[in-house]
């Protein structure tokens, strides 16, 4: 009951003891978004098999920069909709419902191209922007951020360094997403990513495979 109440509806609009839980799962899920502690959701796969979608991992890759935009999901019918509206289009395994990205924000992201990997397990959407935005977050000056990806681990952590607990992960510069020269770094971040979701696919097959053997 505690996201029942948001973001569909305002927390104050709730009797006192569940506006209470819904404001605190609004900090909670402030500080995933924002905080620089190191939550990961090490459970994802195990919840997209429980929620029985038939889907395959999708990198969304911006054709002009090579950045990497958003990581998500499509089944079927996400990405015949995709083709037919030449538009980014998902399947939000959480709501179990497609999600066309920027039908809210108007961050709408033009299908340039799809690729397909060599497993036929996951795909790559290389996509052109209409406007500058492609995260559903927002930076301080309320602009949407232009991709999902704007924190990173500490790089002293690279270096073996000492972990603080909370302080594991810090916001990118302004603009350093798309900084000059930071181009090449990026094309081969999609590439990664893809290569990545592909063993995390098979991990779900199987998953699923032993599921329905048990049941």
């Amino acid at each position: 009951r505690v996201f029942e109440c948001w973001p569909r509806k305002f927390c104050w609009q709730q009797p006192s003891r569940e506006r209470r839980a819904c404001t605190g799962a609004m900090d909670e899920h402030k500080q995933l978004e924002e905080g620089q502690g190191l939550k990961l959701d090490w459970a994802k796969l195990a919840k997209v098999a429980n929620a029985k979608c038939d889907v395959v991992p999708v990198a969304v890759q911006d054709v002009d920069t090579g950045a990497l935009l958003i990581i998500a999901y499509a089944n079927e019918a996400a990405l015949q909709e995709s083709l037919k509206r030449r538009v980014c289009c998902l399947w939000s395994t959480s709501r179990n419902k497609m999600w066309v990205k920027g039908e809210t924000s108007g961050d709408y992201l033009d299908l340039v191209e799809i690729r397909v990997n060599c497993e036929q397990n996951s795909l790559l959407y290389l996509v052109s922007k209409r406007r500058t935005g492609a995260c559903h977050t927002r930076d301080g000056s309320g602009a949407t951020r232009p991709s999902c990806y704007y924190r990173r681990l500490d790089p002293a952590l690279l270096g073996g360094g000492n972990r603080v607990a909370g302080r594991e992960l810090e916001m990118l510069p302004a603009g350093a997403v798309f900084a000059d020269g930071a181009a090449g770094r990026f094309r081969g971040a999609a590439t990664t990513a893809v290569a990545f979701l592909m063993g995390a696919a098979a991990a779900l097959a199987v998953q699923r495979l032993a599921s329905r053997r048990a049941a």
